[in-house]
C-alpha cells in the first residue's frame, strides 16, 4: 500500500534562510515551504534572529528557541558578506 501511494504523492520540505538589514541590524529569516505534488501545501517565514556587529565580530541574538544556528551562520557568510 505505501509503495502505491509513493508513485501518487510526493511531498518536499524546503527550509532557507534570508537576511535583510534594517536599521544598522541584519535580521535572519527562516523560510519553510512544504510542497505536495510540487503545488505549495503551506509555507511559513518566521525571523530568527538579530545578526549584529560589535568591535569587527559578528553575534547572533535568538528571538526564539533555534535548534541549530549553523545553517543560518553558514548562508549568512556564505550570501550576505560576499
Amino acid at each position: 500500500m505505501k509503495d502505491e501511494t509513493d508513485d501518487l504523492i510526493s511531498i518536499n520540505e524546503s527550509v532557507e534562510y534570508e537576511f535583510k538589514k534594517l536599521y544598522g541590524f541584519v535580521i535572519a529569516f527562516k523560510t519553510q515551504t512544504l510542497t505536495v505534488n510540487d503545488i505549495i501545501a503551506s509555507s511559513s517565514i518566521k525571523p530568527q534572529g538579530i545578526i549584529y556587529k560589535e568591535n569587527d565580530e559578528f553575534y547572533f541574538a535568538p528571538l526564539d528557541k533555534v535548534d541549530d544556528i549553523k545553517p543560518i551562520i553558514k548562508e549568512f557568510t556564505e550570501k550576505f558578506l560576499k
